[in-house]
């Protein structure tokens, strides 16, 4: 009454073109051979459907009259393919080595970028630590001089009052 999927989808059935097995009636049996013929691409399946011989001529790049075997359009058609493949893979492998070397630059530029980085806070830490250290001394040297004003002004009052 019901098979199992491995009986369904069984590598013997497929190799042999049989029909699938339906699962409980016949509503649908598909032969695999007619639906994937080497008469048959997927763009010209499409355009057959219409019925356009514009269509068909474009897929093939001639006149459908000069054929002589229809399944003569499929290597030209398979050549594209293929050549569209060849190329496509191609232009995908230099995408990925822009894109390494894009990687690259800009990790070099992140490490010459940290090392500047790193060279301009060690410079301001140099620079932060020796303004320090002159407003210490300058609030020394500050210091010093009001407390020579300050003497300076105990000598007048000396001089004065003497």
């Amino acid at each position: 009454m019901f098979s199992t999927v491995s009986d369904i989808f069984s590598p013997d059935s497929m190799l042999d073109n049989d029909p699938i097995p339906d699962i409980e009636t016949n509503i649908m049996k598909w032969d695999w051979s007619e639906l994937f013929s080497p008469g048959q691409s997927t763009g010209s399946a499409r355009s057959s459907g219409t019925g356009s011989d514009e269509a068909k001529q474009s897929l093939t790049g001639g006149s459908t009259s000069s054929l002589k075997d229809p399944n003569q359009r499929v290597p030209t058609i398979d050549e594209r393919k293929r050549r569209r493949m060849i190329s496509n893979r191609a232009s995908a492998r230099r995408s990925r080595m822009r894109k390494r070397n894009h990687l690259e630059n800009l990790t070099n530029e992140v490490k010459q970028l940290q090392i500047q980085n790193q060279e301009l806070n060690n410079r301001l830490k140099s620079l932060s630590d020796h303004n320090h250290c002159l407003r210490i001394d300058n609030n020394r040297v500050r210091f010093e001089c009001s407390i020579l004003q300050q003497e300076v002004l105990d000598m007048r009052q000396l001089l004065v009052f003497r």
